[in-house]
């Protein structure tokens, strides 16, 4: 499997943005857009200029989290688009621009190429914090796309399930092979604990996420429990999920900090 070059062109548009994550799952169903949104509202909380990106083409669900439509998409000169503003965020979704399209049948270099499109052409200004949400898998579609897109970073959710634990290995070896530095490790749904009770139910099994992280020695940032919030609601705005991911967001914080000092180190700084 080729490796990712260093010398990956970086769009116009993202020529101001300092830091661009990919937030990953290699299987459908564990919550990753809404760890996306909840990371990219508590670093924009801890006052960071922070952008997001709703690249799950097959299942865009941020639209529906930030009550957005397609009317809202403006086009300025130059034929940018105008990412919406919302809760504070920068903000643009396939699902707002693939109208009529049918995704579902899109291979690999389509996907991407629509991916790359909407990145570049979404006019992002400055940004300290651009999440990215992928698309779940570990196929031809997620490795296009780690191809081209230039991610300084990567994050890796799963649940405790088997079936999860076993995919994500998948997906992270993709990213090893790819050599796209993986911030840390969420486990997502780790249990269920009803209010009021001091007992934990582990509904999907227990330590997959941990068995995870040691065996890649990758840093388990969160084990984030089940919540009976609606489908709409936000988890971020929970009171014990902020807790939650403002510790998260710390942690990524320092963990690009680490990756940008060891880059300094390895390579000279060029003389302007």
């Amino acid at each position: 499997m080729p490796t990712k070059e260093i010398t990956l062109r970086i769009p116009e548009s993202l020529r101001k943005v300092k830091n661009i994550i990919g937030v990953f799952s290699a299987k459908g169903g564990v919550g990753k857009s809404e760890i996306s949104l909840s990371l990219a509202l508590s670093l924009k909380d801890s006052g960071y200029s922070v952008g997001l990106v709703d690249a799950d083409i097959y299942g865009p669900s941020q639209p529906l989290l930030l009550k957005a439509s397609s009317e809202e998409v403006q086009v300025k000169e130059k034929e940018l688009l105008l990412p919406l503003i919302k809760k504070g965020i920068k903000f643009i979704s396939m699902g707002l621009i693939a109208k009529g399209a049918q995704p579902v049948i899109w291979r690999g270099p389509m996907v991407s190429g629509a991916v790359m499109q909407l990145l570049s052409m979404t006019d992002w200004q400055d940004l300290d914090y651009l999440i990215i949400d992928t698309p779940p898998g570990t196929g031809d579609i997620q490795l296009t796309l780690l191809q081209r897109i230039p991610l300084s970073a990567s994050i890796v959710v799963t649940t405790p399930q088997k079936v999860s634990v076993s995919d994500t290995r998948k997906g992270i070896e993709m990213l090893i092979k790819l050599d796209l530095p993986i911030l840390g490790l969420i486990e997502n749904m780790s249990f269920f604990q009803p209010q009021g009770s001091d007992q934990k139910y582990f509904l999907f099994g227990k330590g997959g996420g941990k068995e995870l992280a040691k065996d890649y020695k990758l840093e388990l940032f969160s084990q984030i429990p089940l919540t009976e919030k609606s489908e709409s609601s936000i988890l971020y705005e929970i009171d014990e999920y902020k807790v939650i991911f403002d510790d998260l967001s710390s942690k990524v914080v320092a963990q690009m900090n680490l990756i940008k000092k060891k880059i300094n180190q390895i390579i000279p700084q060029q003389k302007v």
